[in-house]
Formats: structure tokens, C-alpha cells, sequence
């Protein structure tokens, strides 16, 4: 359990730093869904980037939670 958690907090880190660093220097306005040859169909804002990550943060810890008291 010890290592699960491990691994999920310190995937945390290297993908929030990740997202701070293309916070900076991503455009206001970023292509959120691409068709098959790559080109953008649905645009929104840069802090989309950073939503899917803080999911994914509550997830991994419901995951941890439920595991660690047996619910």
C-alpha cells in the first residue's frame, strides 16, 4: 500500500509541474479536440489543461482513501 501510494503522489508532482510549465507558456486559447489530421475542432481556455489534472488528483486519492479504510 505503502508503494501505491508512493507511485500515485509522486505521479502527481511530475504531472503538476508539467502543467505549471505549459500554464506559462501555453496561448490563452488552446485547441482542446483534434480531428484525424490533426487540426483543432473545439478550442477553450489554457486552464482546461490544468481541470483533468485536479480529476485526476481526486480520483487517486478516493482510490488511496477506499483502500486504506476497507469502505
Amino acid at each position: 500500500m505503502k508503494k501505491f501510494k508512493l507511485l500515485m503522489r509522486s505521479s502527481y508532482l511530475i504531472v503538476l509541474l508539467e502543467i505549471f510549465y505549459y500554464l506559462r507558456i501555453a496561448p490563452q486559447v488552446v485547441g482542446t479536440h483534434f480531428v484525424g489530421d490533426n487540426s483543432p475542432d473545439s478550442f477553450g481556455s489554457k486552464y482546461q489543461l490544468f481541470f483533468w489534472e485536479l480529476l485526476i488528483l481526486i480520483l487517486g486519492e478516493s482510490i488511496i482513501f477506499v483502500e486504506k479504510t476497507g469502505v
